[in-house]
């Protein structure tokens, strides 16, 4: 076995290219050692001569140092932090909120830190404060206060503001930073090094959640300054549905960013309506000869556009917001919308199948799932307000408002094979595995393999349920459960089912005939 040698530089290279790396190990390294001097005595001659001066507690200074340590108290703080994760990750920005939930952690590791060591503080008029508690070392509101304005400026950051807007926050948060270290140590109740300490910890904190996140930091954004790193001749289109998003403004800031940081050229935006869920935008799109056409919507959008872009040679790239995104789960494409884009500019295109139907309704396409009876009932008794609050729960909500439904018969054929006839509460037809609530139903599905999955469900007792659960945990086929797959399946049923595809609820039919247009549609992938 050979080996290939490591190129002088490669590590430094490396750290370049990842500087949250290195700043993590460095200011964790600097903390150590700061740390180890305070401890040993060493900077003993440091906090002499800085030593805190006497503020009484009653005069103006004083009162005005003790509310501002209570404002910046590290509880408050962690409060925020904690809050601003949960916005961050309903806000489809999920690499954000999973860097402020361990920059969140990080006060209650500085708790647990300065327990541990236990450090006397100075000797203070302000013993009886609420701001007076734990250990000295490293300060409490400081490295909470270091922490916060690192979040300030990562918020400035991620909501793609410019860079003097950015450099200002960063201002307002050093200027924090440095007041509530001033206001902690004229109460006497820090050191000088216990200050220094918590502002080392704070950036090692802070440079880990970069880490963890996998987040650009802020130096390497700065070294940038947004600049396209290359020039491409493209251009994108995105389609969205306006009712998706909380922030509009916010999506077309970090979509421009990334195309302007490939070198794209700028986007064309259009919008869906409640009349017209993607179909005719997608239309405008191909018409103008976008390179790229970008879906931020859900499944009814996504499958809206497909259907359109089906049978060209024009890409599709996902940006998930609705609450299913149940093609961008089973393609692999990140739900964070910063790791999405990225995705859609720089993966790879790969040809999936589309499946064309033909209903009592008319004709239309899908690239997920249909379904009649029982799906397609539960689908219509979700409530939309309450997917906005629980998310895919309203779907188990529905289900158990229709658990005893009305079977029915149908009539199965399967490309060439004789017609077989079944007593059903359902007929899932699945282009890809994965459904609604993150089931696996078809576990040897593929968008790729130009056939269509057909599940038969006929439960009618608890244990048939169960056995449904343990088909869909061990991927075998159970009594009462059969499946199959075909490139054409056509079912007929006795009386007018209610139907969905992709989710959505198409109404009611007696007929429903599905095809697979092999490799008809290309999507942007991992």
């Amino acid at each position: 076995m050979s080996t290939t040698p490591t190129p002088r530089g490669s590590l430094a290279r490396r750290l370049w290219t990842s500087p949250e790396i290195s700043l993590t190990l460095g200011s964790t390294i600097l903390f150590a050692l700061w740390t180890w001097l305070t401890l040993s005595g060493r900077l003993t001659w440091l906090d002499r001569l800085l030593r805190p001066p006497f503020l009484p507690p009653r005069s103006v200074r004083g009162q005005v140092a003790e509310a501002f340590s209570l404002l910046t108290h590290p509880v408050f703080t962690l409060i925020l932090i904690a809050a601003v994760a949960v916005f961050s990750y309903k806000a489809r920005m999920r690499r954000l909120s999973l860097a402020l939930a361990v920059a969140a952690a990080g006060l209650p590791a500085q708790a647990v830190l300065a327990f541990m060591i236990d450090r006397p503080r100075p000797h203070t008029a302000f013993a009886d404060s609420i701001s007076h508690f734990g250990g000295a070392y490293p300060a409490s509101h400081v490295t909470a206060m270091t922490i916060l304005a690192w979040v300030l400026v990562t918020l400035t950051r991620a909501h793609r503001r410019s860079t003097s807007i950015v450099a200002r926050w960063a201002g307002v948060g050093v200027a924090a930073v440095v007041l509530t270290a001033v206001a902690q140590w004229t109460m006497a109740l820090i050191h000088i090094s216990d200050a220094v300490g918590a502002v080392l910890l704070g950036v090692a904190v802070a440079n880990l959640a970069l880490t963890i996140g996998g987040m650009t930091t802020i130096l390497s954004g700065w070294a940038h300054l947004g600049l396209p790193e290359g020039s491409a001749d493209k251009r994108a289109a995105v389609i969205l549905n306006p009712t998706k998003f909380d922030d509009l403004s916010l999506l077309r800031r970090r979509v421009e960013a990334e195309v302007l940081a490939a070198g794209w050229h700028p986007t064309t935006w259009l919008e869906t309506t409640p009349e017209d869920p993607g179909h005719e935008a997608a239309r405008r799109a191909l018409e103008a000869g976008v390179d790229l056409v970008m879906v931020a919507g859900g499944d009814g959008t996504v499958r809206a556009v497909s259907s359109e872009l089906a049978g060209t040679d024009t890409p599709m790239a996902l940006l998930p917001s609705g609450t299913g995104n149940l093609l961008a789960r089973n393609l692999g494409v990140p739900l964070d919308t910063d790791a999405a884009l990225r995705l859609a500019l720089n993966g790879r295109s790969q040809a999936i199948d589309v499946v064309h139907a033909v209903s009592d309704a008319g004709q239309e396409r899908f690239v997920v799932m249909a379904g009649m009876g029982l799906d397609a009932q539960i689908m219509e008794d979700t409530s939309d307000d309450l997917k906005k609050v629980i998310r895919s729960g309203a779907y188990a909500v529905a289900a158990v408002q229709n658990a005893v439904p009305d079977p029915f018969t149908i009539t199965v054929t399967v490309d060439d094979a004789e017609p077989v006839e079944h007593q059903a509460v359902m007929a899932l037809l699945g282009n890809v595995g994965t459904i609604t609530g993150g089931m696996t139903l078809f576990h040897d599905a593929s968008p790729t393999d130009a056939q269509v999955d057909l599940l038969i469900a006929s439960p009618d007792k608890a244990t048939d349920w169960a056995k449904l659960g343990a088909q869909v945990l061990t991927g075998r086929d159970m009594s009462g459960f059969p499946t199959t797959s075909g490139h054409h399946i056509l079912i007929e049923a006795e009386r007018e089912i209610p139907f969905e595809l992709d989710g959505d609820t198409a109404g009611s039919t007696r007929r429903l005939e599905v095809e697979v247009e092999a490799g008809a549609l290309h999507v942007v992938v991992p």
